[in-house]
């Protein structure tokens, strides 16, 4: 019965939980990238439906934008490296005026970016509490982002500027179904799985603010998860042992941006502040109930590991000279994970990223951008709080929030029983650390 139960859990625990997208971690097309992700406040084309989809409606034309994203990555773990899944992005992206006359001409732009993994539209991974992983990179590139939106512009004056509204939709679908389990013929498991996709939506939006020189603008980025939801039905000999998981994966944060910037004919700055609401996402693990035969209801005791909300700050700039644009950027952005002093090993450290970039206009239509970035993943280090059993040897341990307990009781005439033992891998310290380089071409085809 016991090898029944565990089989149907682990069989189940393998559609779980992840993050975001893959503008999140690694930006949108070289144009942007290149000074490090500035581009709130004077975007223009289909990446505005991401960072401010008010700026969409203040460009102009018939704009096509396509690039290759990559990246090379090591995470630091007691064991050995992680790396990030997937180190190749494709994206594409397209805005275009809609042609209206009168009163609505050339006021509302629509458009849609995407980008997504090359090696499959989604991919998830769970983790054990007491696993030494990086949420923040973690599964967070493994999906399609695909936004569709419009803008309205709201006014225009030659004297007083121009204002865009606009909306985004973050579109993707989660999984959600049952699966039947009984006693097949050779009395092991079979199983029937019913699952369906539902979709999932979270809304972009902005306003963008543009008077002579100056550039400015607000978004807010609605949190984004993807609903993973099983219910399993398990009749095994004679016993029916019901299972419901739950799992939040593909998670974005709320985030609000701030976003100035100032432009000439040869020369740019931009300065973004970002406010990622984290403390609003309960767990990076699956949660699972169930109600078993003479015991009852059962649910999985998790750690608690309240995330932290961040102030990211980025600053770029770029300099045109003939048909060249060198970009650059530099980002700041602190941690997001709380102190780890018991079981949860939930690793993270603040973020300093450097990019660079250069763009070639070939015509007056088309041009090709690159750029490359390096983000540094400061080391912090958690030591781990322990419960000992000095004062009685034999005495079970009370376990208690936020400490380690000994595994191993210490036993009379069992001297390998002696002292704290643990099989935590982030005993009895654990420090953080890495570092992720990536690069990207895009190329950007005008009407």
């Amino acid at each position: 019965m016991k090898r029944y139960i565990l089989l149907i859990i682990i069989s189940i625990l393998y559609t779980t939980s992840a993050y975001a997208n893959p503008v999140d971690l690694f930006g949108g097309f070289s144009n942007t990238s290149g000074k490090g992700d500035t581009a709130a406040a004077s975007c223009r084309n289909s990446q505005c439906l991401y960072y401010n989809p008010g700026g969409l409606a203040l460009g102009k034309g018939l704009v096509f934008e396509g690039g290759l994203i990559f990246q090379v990555s090591s995470l630091d773990t007691p064991a050995d490296s992680q790396s990030i899944r997937d180190p190749f992005m494709v994206g594409a992206g397209v805005a275009f005026p809609l042609p209206f006359r009168g009163f609505l001409q050339d006021r509302i732009r629509v458009g849609l970016f995407a980008v997504t993994p090359i090696n499959e539209i989604a991919w998830v991974r769970s983790r054990l509490p007491q696993e030494v992983f990086y949420p923040y990179y973690e599964n967070r590139s493994q999906r399609l982002m695909l936004i569709p939106g419009l803008s309205f512009k709201l006014f225009d004056s030659p004297t007083y500027g121009r204002i865009g509204l606009g909306i985004g939709l973050n579109y993707f679908a989660g999984l959600e179904g049952a699966i039947v389990g009984y006693e097949g013929a050779t009395r092991s498991v079979e199983a029937r799985v019913f699952e369906e996709l539902e979709g999932r939506v979270a809304v972009n939006a902005g306003i963008s603010y543009e008077i002579s020189n100056w550039f400015f603008g607000l978004s807010y980025r609605q949190a984004f998860g993807v609903d993973f939801h099983n219910v399993s039905f398990n009749h095994v000999a004679g016993t029916d042992i019901n299972i419901d998981l739950n799992a939040l994966a593909l998670y974005s944060p709320h985030t609000i941006t701030w976003a100035g910037a100032y432009r000439t004919k040869t020369w740019g700055l931009e300065l973004n502040i970002l406010e990622n609401l984290w403390s609003y996402y309960n767990t990076p693990y699956v949660k699972m109930r169930s109600v078993l035969p003479l015991v009852g209801f059962l649910a999985g005791e998790l750690p608690d590991v309240p995330l932290k909300n961040t102030i990211t700050v980025r600053l770029g700039g770029e300099f045109h000279s003939g048909d060249f644009t060198y970009r650059a950027g530099i980002g700041y952005e602190p941690s997001f994970s709380p102190v780890q002093k018991g079981i949860s090993n939930v690793m993270d450290g603040d973020k300093y990223t450097f990019s660079l970039g250069a763009s070639w206009a070939i015509t007056k239509r088309v041009s090709i951008h690159a750029h490359l970035r390096y983000q540094v993943l400061a080391g912090i280090t958690h030591r781990k709080s322990i419960i000992t059993t000095d004062a009685t040897c034999g005495e079970i341990p009370v376990k208690q929030d936020g400490s380690l307990v000994d595994e191993l009781p210490c036993v009379a005439d069992d001297p390998t029983t002696a002292g704290f033992q643990t099989t935590n891998p982030g005993y009895p310290s654990v420090t953080s650390g890495g570092g992720i380089f990536s690069g990207g071409i895009s190329v950007e085809v005008r009407q």
